[in-house]
C-alpha cells in the first residue's frame, strides 16, 4: 500500500511497552489528566484537551496514559499521530485511528463515492465513523504531534469538534508548544477560546531532573551531573540521555548546544560501534524522517529486504531504532537529529530526494509529496513541477495559501519566458488573490495578458482580471474582450463567461443609467452556458431587476441564482467571486425582505469558511454586508467593529474593495447614529474625494454623505446641487453589491422638510409610495412609504401605524417613528407626547443610537421630564399608561412591549443585546407585578392598555 512508503510516523496502537508507564516528574499533570478522562467518560460527556510541550516533554507518555485511562473508564480508544514533513495523504491520522479501530477505511475515495471531491468525501466519512463509534459508548480520539498534521486534518478537528460535540466523544490533542504553522496556530487559538481543556508541561525543575537521572542511573548519576542543565528540564531527552550513559560515559565537554549535541558522543560511539551494513542502514534512515517501513528503507538503498535483516538487527540491538507493529522508528527525535548530522548535507539532499522518487513511485497522492519538494526540487526539474502543481490545484478550494506556495515553486522550477511557466502563472492569479497578494497577483495577471503562450491562456487570465473587477486595470479591456470571441480555439463557456462578467463588472460600476436599454437588452441576448454561467446572469438579472424596483423580480432571480451555486463543484464554488457576490447579493436581499434570520445564516457561513480557508480577498465583502445586516437590527456596536475589522483586513493586505464606497454609506450611518464625531468627519473626508470623481455613482455617494453631515450638524445649508445628487442616489436600486436602503428616504424626507425643500420632500414621498405599490411583498416599504408620508403631511397617525408595520424588524427606523409622531403632538400640546418620546428612547437606547438619545432626552427636559424618572413623577397622570403598568422598570417594560408584539424570548435578547436569562427574569418580575401568568394574558393587557390607549389619544 502506498500509505505504509509514505506514512513516517508510528502506526496506531505501535509505540514501545514503555509508553505506558508514568512519565518521571510529571506527577501533577498525569493527575490532572487522569481526573479529566475519568470525569468526562464516567458522565459520558464530551470535550476538547490540547497537549502542549517541547520535544522531550513527554507527550507522547501522556498521550499514552490518557489512553490508559480511558479505556481502564470503559471508552473506546483510538490513537493516530501526525506525520513528520507532511508525508502522510490528507487526513491520516484520523483514517488511521479509525482504521485501527474497525478496520476497512481506505484512504481513498472509493467505487460511486460523490462527485465532491476526494477530501469533501473523506472529511464526511470520519465525521459519520466517529459519530457512528460514539453513540455505541464513549470515544477517546488521542492525537499526537498535531503540529505535524496536514492542513486538511486541522479544518477537520476544528470542524468535527464543532460538530460532534454534543456526544461522548473525548479529543485529546498533542502537540509541541509555539507551532511554527500558521494553520496549527489558529486551530491552537480557536480550540483554547472555545471550551477546550489546556494542559501545558513545562520543563521540570532542576531538582525532579536530578532524581530521574539518580533513578534510572543509580550510582553512575554522577556522571551525568555536568550534562543535566543541557537537557532543558525535558524528561524525554534525560531518559535517553541516561539510557545511553548506561552503556558508556561521554566525553568531556565545554557545554553542548542543544540535545543533538549532547547526544552526540553517543550517538558516534554507537555508530562506530556498528559494522558498515548497519552504519548505513541507521544514517540512511535518520535522513528519512522518525519513523519509516522496512520496504521504504529498502527502496532508497536499493537493497532486497532479507538482505537488510542482519544490519537490522544490529541497530535495534544498539537501541538507535526501535521496532514497532509495522514499522520502525528512533526512540528520540534528538537521537535522529544528532545522527543525521553525521552526514554532508548534499548527502542528506539526495537521500531525501531519493525516499521522494521512490514515494512517487509507488503512487502516494502529490500533495504528501509536495512540501519536501520546495526544498528539494532544482530548476528545471520538471517532474518535481508536475507534483508541486498537482498538489496546488488539490488544495487550491481548501487551504489556498499552500497552493500559491506550490505553485510558486512549480513557476520558478519552469524556463523563464517559456509557454509552461506562463500557463503556471495563469493558473496562480486568483490564488495569489485569495490569499490576499493583491500586488502580486496584479504584477502576474498584467505579464500574462501582454504575453499569453496560446489563446486559452489568454481567455482564461482575462476571466480572472474581470473576476476580480476593478482592482486590476489593463490597458484597453473591451479590445482584450474582442480577441478573446475571435478565437475559435476558446470554448464557447469561457467566452460566455468572459462577457457575462464584464457586464456584471460595467452593472456595478453603476454604468445601467448610462448604457440605458443596452444593458437590459444585453441581459436578455446572453445565457450562461455554464453553471457559473447562468449563476452570473441570474445575478445580474436580480440586480436590473432591482435598479428598476421590481423587487420580486429581483428575488426571484437570486433565488434562481442560488439554485445554481448548489448545482456547482462544492470544492470549487466557494473559490469563485461571482458565487461571493451572488451570495452577498441574496443575503442583502433576504434582509431587505424581512428574513434577517436567514440572511445572517448565509453571510455567516460564507465569512466563516473565507476566514478558515485564508481567502483574505472576500473578507471586506463578508464583513460590509455583515455590518449592513446588523445596522438594520439596530446593533449598531456590532456593525460598528465589523466595518473597523474590515477597514484594518483591507489595509493590511492591500485588498482594493471593489465595493468600499457603497460600504463608506453604511459606516456613516452607523456613526450618524452613534454620534461618532471622528468617524463621521472621516467620512466627509472620503466623500469629498468621491464629489470630485468622474464616476456618477461616486459622486452620488459624495453628496448622500454630505446630507448626512448636515443632518448631522443640524445644519440645514445644503445645495441645490448636492440634494439633486442626494435624491438620485436615493432613487437609485443599488450601490455596486449593495441594495438600496429604505431608511435612506425617510432621512431624505426629514432633511428636506428641515431645509424648507418640501417639493424635493414631496417627490421622495411619492417615490416611496410608487416602490411600496409595485413591491406588496416587501412590507418594508410600505412601512417606509407610510413614514415618510406621515412626515410630509403632519399626520400622527400615520406615523403610529409606520411604528406597527415597523414591529421588531426595523427597531432604529421604528424609535424614528416613534420621534417623529412626538413632534406634532408637542405642537398641539397634546399628553401624549411624553409617551412617544419615552418610546422613542428606549428604541434608541437598546440600539446603541447614542446621538439620538441625547437628542430626544433634550426633547423630554424640555417638556419638563427627566428622562428614566418613574412615571407619574413630573408629568400627568394621562401621559403615562395604566396603573397596573407603573411598577415596571424601563427595561421591563422593553421586554413586555416585544413579547407583547409577538417576539420570542430569543428574538428578545437579540434585540436588546442581552442574555436569554436576562430576559427570562424580566418576563418572570412582570408576570409578578402585573398579577399575570401567561404570555397570551400579558399580550391582551398590553394591547388593551397602553396601545389602544395611546392611539386614541
Amino acid at each position: 500500500m502506498s500509505q505504509a512508503i509514505d506514512d513516517p510516523r508510528t502506526a496506531a496502537g505501535a509505540a514501545d511497552e514503555a509508553l505506558a508507564l508514568p512519565v518521571r516528574g510529571r506527577g501533577t499533570e498525569q493527575e490532572r489528566l487522569t481526573q479529566w478522562v475519568r470525569r468526562h467518560v464516567h458522565r459520558n460527556g464530551g470535550g476538547v484537551l490540547w497537549i502542549e510541550g517541547p520535544p522531550g516533554a513527554g507527550r507522547t507518555r501522556m498521550v499514552a496514559g490518557a489512553g490508559t485511562e480511558a479505556a481502564l473508564a470503559g471508552a473506546r480508544v483510538l490513537t493516530g499521530a501526525g506525520p513528520a514533513r507532511g508525508q502522510l495523504t490528507p487526513l491520516a491520522p484520523l483514517l488511521d485511528a479509525l482504521c485501527a479501530e474497525t478496520g476497512g477505511f481506505a484512504h481513498g475515495p472509493r467505487t460511486g463515492s460523490p462527485e465532491d471531491g476526494e477530501s469533501y468525501w473523506l472529511l464526511r466519512e470520519v465525521g459519520n465513523r466517529l459519530r457512528a463509534l460514539a453513540l455505541e459508548r464513549p470515544v477517546v480520539l488521542l492525537l499526537d504531534d498535531v503540529q505535524d498534521c496536514d492542513e486538511l486534518t486541522l479544518v477537520a478537528v476544528r470542524t468535527l469538534t464543532a460538530q460532534l460535540a454534543g456526544l461522548p466523544l473525548l479529543w485529546v490533542l498533542a502537540s509541541r508548544a509555539h507551532p511554527d504553522a500558521p494553520a496549527v496556530r489558529t486551530l491552537r487559538r480557536d480550540l483554547l477560546s472555545g471550551q477546550a481543556a489546556h494542559l501545558e508541561l513545562p520543563p521540570l525543575a532542576p531538582e525532579a531532573v536530578r532524581q530521574m537521572a539518580q533513578d534510572i542511573l543509580g550510582p553512575r548519576a554522577a556522571a551525568a551531573a555536568p550534562y543535566l542543565p543541557c537537557l532543558d528540564g525535558l524528561p524525554g531527552l534525560v531518559r535517553q540521555f541516561c539510557t545511553h550513559l548506561q552503556h558508556g560515559s561521554p566525553t568531556t565537554a565545554q557545554g553542548p548546544a542543544d540535545a543533538s549535541t549532547v547526544l552526540a558522543p553517543l550517538v558516534a560511539r554507537r555508530l562506530h560501534q556498528l559494522s558498515e551494513d548497519g552504519r548505513e542502514l541507521v544514517l540512511i534512515a535518520s535522513v528519512l524522517g522518525r519513523s519509516l517501513t522496512v520496504k521504504h528503507l529498502s527502496q532508497v538503498m536499493g537493497r532486497r529486504e532479507p538482505t537488510l535483516l542482519r544490519p537490522l538487527r544490529e541497530v535495534l540491538a544498539a537501541q538507535l531504532l526501535h521496532a514497532g507493529h509495522d514499522r520502525l522508528s528512533f526512540p528520540h527525535a534528538a537521537v535522529r537529529e544528532a545522527i543525521a548530522a553525521t552526514l554532508p548535507r548534499p548527502v542528506r539532499l539526495s537521500l531525501r530526494r531519493r525516499s521522494v522518487e521512490a514515494r512517487m513511485k509507488a503512487g502516494v497522492p502529490a500533495v504528501s509529496l509536495a512540501s519536501e519538494l520546495l526544498d528539494l526540487a532544482e530548476p528545471g526539474d520538471a517532474q518535481a513541477g508536475r507534483v508541486l502543481r498537482a498538489a496546488a490545484h488539490e488544495l487550491a478550494a481548501v487551504a489556498p495559501g499552500s497552493a500559491v506556495r506550490y505553485l510558486q515553486r512549480a513557476v520558478e522550477l519552469t524556463e523563464d519566458v517559456c509557454p509552461e511557466q506562463q500557463r503556471l502563472s495563469a493558473e496562480l492569479i486568483p490564488l495569489l488573490w485569495q490569499s490576499g497578494d493583491i500586488a502580486g497577483a496584479r504584477d502576474l495577471a498584467h505579464r500574462v495578458v501582454q504575453a499569453p503562450p496560446d489563446a486559452l491562456t489568454h481567455a482564461e487570465a482575462c476571466l480572472e482580471l474581470a473576476r476580480m473587477g476593478s482592482q486590476f486595470h489593463v490597458r484597453q479591456p473591451d479590445a482584450q474582450v474582442r480577441q478573446v470571441h475571435r478565437r475559435r480555439d476558446v470554448p464557447v463557456a469561457l467566452k460566455d463567461q468572459l462577457l457575462l462578467t464584464t457586464l456584471l463588472n460595467r452593472l456595478l460600476a453603476g454604468e445601467a443609467e448610462e448604457a440605458g436599454d443596452g444593458m437590459a437588452e444585453s441581459l436578455m441576448r446572453t445565457r450562461g452556458a455554464h453553471p457559473a454561467g447562468e449563476l452570473t446572469h441570474r445575478t445580474m438579472r436580480s440586480m436590473s431587476a432591482c435598479h428598476r424596483h421590481h423587487w420580486a423580480d429581483a428575488l426571484k432571480h437570486s433565488e434562481a441564482a442560488a439554485a445554481g451555486i448548489a448545482r456547482l463543484d462544492p470544492t470549487r464554488a466557494a473559490t469563485l467571486p461571482e458565487v461571493a457576490l451572488a451570495t452577498s447579493w441574496r443575503a442583502a436581499l433576504l434582509g431587505l425582505s424581512g428574513e434577517d434570520r436567514s440572511a445572517r445564516d448565509l453571510v455567516e457561513e460564507a465569512a466563516n469558511e473565507a476566514e478558515q480557508r485564508g481567502r483574505q480577498a472576500l473578507l471586506p465583502l463578508w464583513r460590509t454586508t455583515r455590518a449592513r445586516l446588523l445596522l438594520d437590527a439596530g446593533r449598531l456596536a456590532e456593525a460598528a467593529r465589523e466595518l473597523a475589522s474590515a477597514e484594518a483586513e483591507a489595509t493590511a493586505t492591500g485588498v482594493s474593495f471593489t465595493g468600499a464606497s457603497a460600504a463608506l454609506c453604511t459606516r456613516a450611518r452607523v456613526a450618524f447614529h452613534m454620534g461618532d464625531d471622528a468617524t463621521m468627519e472621516e467620512c466627509v473626508t472620503r466623500a469629498g474625494a468621491c464629489l470630485s470623481s468622474d464616476d456618477p455613482q461616486r459622486r452620488g455617494i459624495g453628496a448622500w454623505i454630505n446630507l448626512l453631515a448636515l443632518a448631522y450638524r443640524d445644519d440645514p445649508g445644503l445645495s441645490e446641487r448636492d440634494m439633486s445628487l442626494a435624491v438620485a442616489y436615493s432613487r437609485r436600486g443599488h450601490v455596486h453589491a449593495a441594495p438600496a436602503d429604505p431608511a435612506e428616504t425617510v432621512l431624505l424626507v426629514r432633511t428636506a422638510l428641515g431645509s424648507g425643500l418640501r417639493e424635493v420632500a414631496a417627490c421622495a414621498v411619492q417615490f416611496a409610495e410608487h416602490r411600496a405599490r409595485r413591491n406588496p411583498r416587501f412590507h418594508l416599504f410600505g412601512a417606509v412609504a407610510t413614514h415618510v408620508r406621515g412626515l410630509l403631511d403632519g399626520d400622527p397617525d400615520r406615523l403610529l401605524a409606520a411604528v406597527e408595520r415597523y414591529g421588531t424588524a426595523r427597531p432604529l427606523l421604528g424609535a424614528q417613528a416613534w420621534e417623529d409622531a412626538g413632534g406634532p403632538a408637542a405642537a398641539a400640546g397634546s399628553p401624549e407626547v411624553r409617551v412617544r418620546f419615552e418610546r422613542a428612547l428606549e428604541g434608541y437606547e437598546a440600539c446603541g443610537a447614542h446621538r439620538d438619545v441625547r437628542r430626544v432626552r433634550s426633547r423630554l427636559r424640555k417638556l419638563g421630564v427627566e428622562p428614566g424618572a418613574k412615571p407619574g413623577t413630573t408629568a400627568p397622570a394621562a401621559d403615562a399608561p395604566a396603573a397596573g403598568w407603573r411598577g415596571l422598570t424601563p427595561s421591563e417594560l422593553g421586554v413586555v412591549r416585544l413579547i407583547a408584539h409577538g417576539a420570542t424570548n430569543r428574538q428578545v435578547a437579540e434585540r436588546l443585546c442581552v442574555s436569554p436569562h436576562t430576559v427570562n427574569t424580566h418576563v418572570r418580575h412582570a408576570f409578578e407585578k402585573l398579577g399575570i401568568r401567561s404570555r397570551v394574558q400579558l399580550a391582551r393587557l398590553y394591547l388593551t392598555e397602553v396601545d389602544r390607549r395611546g392611539a386614541a389619544g
